[in-house]
């Protein structure tokens, strides 16, 4: 461990030399070396992914993304369940720890933008961002490990244990504060009480609906004009 802490910074030095939001220093001493990446604690037990029906990733294999806004690339693998970073050298894996400063990761190959938000309650961590801006909008995406349940008698099988991805959840981040985007206009209007008449207008006339995608994406470069 003590040589494998050595060579962290090496490896930190390349893949993130290109990275402008943060230092070298900084990322290194957030990462944690990690031999048990593919297990985690519920209780007194420790669980291995293998053993659970689904998958607790994003993207199931390592993917290369961008790292900030330079031109340094790494592989990196999302855990949507435990909302860490998994990074990849050679065989070894690192987590990246959850504290700011961190750095934004863009995947090459869809242009999906993860980024690190600290919002102080159940959300806070990693998000991606749909619409940039001052008043930008944000997905959360999450996975919920379902246990495996008993057969109740020999006629009724019982359900093995499996990870159970959850309905992404959109937020509006304001200077100082998440939106979790409601269902209704209304609601939504009233957290912006000056722009309220012309957020509604233009759900109204663009026939928005606030839990489509692509609908949030129009909303997001509208708010930001």
């Amino acid at each position: 461990m003590k040589i494998l802490l050595t060579l962290l910074p090496l490896f930190f030095a390349g893949v993130f030399s290109q990275a402008q939001q943060i230092s070298l220093g900084e990322i290194a001493r957030n990462a944690r070396f990690d031999k048990q990446i593919d297990e985690f604690n519920n209780g007194q037990t420790k669980i291995k992914y293998s053993d659970i029906n689904g998958i607790p990733y994003y993207y199931p294999q390592f993917t290369t993304v961008k790292v900030g806004e330079g031109t340094g690339t790494i592989s990196l693998r999302y855990n949507i369940f435990l909302d860490t970073i998994e990074v990849v050298e050679k065989e070894d894996v690192y987590e990246l720890s959850k504290e700011e400063p961190t750095p934004d990761f863009t995947f090459l190959s869809t242009k999906e933008k993860l980024v690190y938000v600290k919002t102080n309650d159940q959300y806070s961590g990693y998000f991606f961002e749909l619409a940039p801006g001052k008043l930008r909008i944000l997905k959360k995406v999450s996975t919920k490990y379902q246990p495996a349940t008993p057969a109740p008698n020999s006629l009724i099988s019982g359900t093995p244990a499996m990870f159970i991805f959850q309905k992404p959840i959109y937020f509006i981040q304001a200077e100082n504060r998440l939106i979790k985007i409601p269902k209704n206009t209304k609601e939504l209007a009233a957290e912006f009480p000056a722009q309220a008449k012309e957020i509604k207008d233009f759900i109204d006339q663009q026939k928005i609906k606030l839990s489509r995608e692509e609908d949030l994406i129009k909303l997001g470069q509208f708010l930001n004009k």
